[in-house]
């Protein structure tokens, strides 16, 4: 059952400025907007929410990390940012949300009447930076390893439930769409690399499962990606910057290098993330990674 739509709070807006002048030239600042999990079907005041948060910065990027309130919601939110920023470059995903009730392969829908790079169909290429962006999905490796693939499927431990039963897998395991859209991430990936410009990448779940055991759980086979990371980490260059979302909790890790920030909106609690990226090339980062 939904929950009942209300005016969402206004959450403090997170700023991180990273100081990558040992990696890159050019010293201007390129400004990342990251909003992600604003469910504008059921809370439509989530918009009014992050544009307020958003007012009086300016981005030059502004990125949108799914669960966007399915395909009318995303469309609500491009036009508004778009008004607000007519300079800005604005590139998306969606999130298990968007999906539901949906056939997966609807990920690789076209949508010409949204004026946003899709990320799923291509990389954003600025001439500061280049964006490569997925859904992301689940390949079980972030739960427990004592429940087996079959269990994960019916997306219940017996206890506890998973409520995306609602995306018509089209008779395909989780784990094999997950591999789908990981393969094509990787391509993307590599088409990023070869530009020699910082990368950001945007993934509604987690890419990289817990690395601690201990903090794993059911819910946690639900929340990453693991073969999108591990294109990550087997190419030769590592992200500027990381955004993620759909776990609706705000952190920022480092573990593998890099900051990965899941800016943690949280249905009626709207946050935003500005990140203030140097501009320039990176030597050496031509070359293509080792496909994993």
């Amino acid at each position: 059952m939904a929950r009942q739509a209300r005016r969402p709070r206004l959450a403090r807006v997170s700023r991180w400025r990273e100081d990558l002048s040992r990696l890159w030239r050019d010293k201007a600042m390129t400004t990342l907007a990251h909003l992600t999990d604003l469910h504008l079907d059921h809370w439509p005041a989530n918009l009014d929410a992050a544009m307020d948060l958003l007012a009086g910065t300016d981005p030059d990027v502004i990125l949108i990390g799914g669960d966007n309130g399915n395909d009318d919601g995303l469309r609500r939110t491009v036009e508004a940012l778009g008004r607000a920023w007519p300079e800005a470059d604005i590139a998306w995903v969606m999130g298990n949300h968007d999906l539901w009730r949906k056939p997966y392969r609807h990920l690789w829908s076209r949508f010409s009447d949204i004026t946003a790079t899709y990320l799923e169909g291509g990389n954003l290429e600025t001439d500061s930076c280049t964006v490569v962006g997925t859904y992301g999905h689940y390949d079980y490796r972030g739960g427990l390893a004592t429940i087996p693939l079959e269990r994960y499927e019916t997306f219940t431990d017996g206890r506890h439930v998973w409520n995306d039963r609602f995306i018509d897998r089209l008779g395909r395991t989780n784990p094999q769409i997950a591999a789908e859209i990981a393969e094509l991430f990787w391509h993307r990936y590599q088409a990023a690399v070869a530009r020699g410009l910082p990368i950001v990448v945007l993934s509604h779940t987690w890419p990289f499962a817990p690395t601690d055991d201990r903090s794993r759980s059911f819910f946690d086979a639900y929340g990453s990606n693991q073969l999108i990371g591990d294109a990550i980490l087997a190419a030769k260059l590592r992200p500027a910057v990381l955004f993620c979302g759909h776990t609706h909790r705000a952190d920022r890790w480092e573990e593998f290098g890099f900051p990965m920030i899941n800016t943690g909106s949280d249905y009626s609690e709207v946050k935003v993330t500005i990140w203030d990226l140097e501009r320039g090339t990176i030597p050496g980062a031509s070359s293509a990674g080792h496909e994993p």
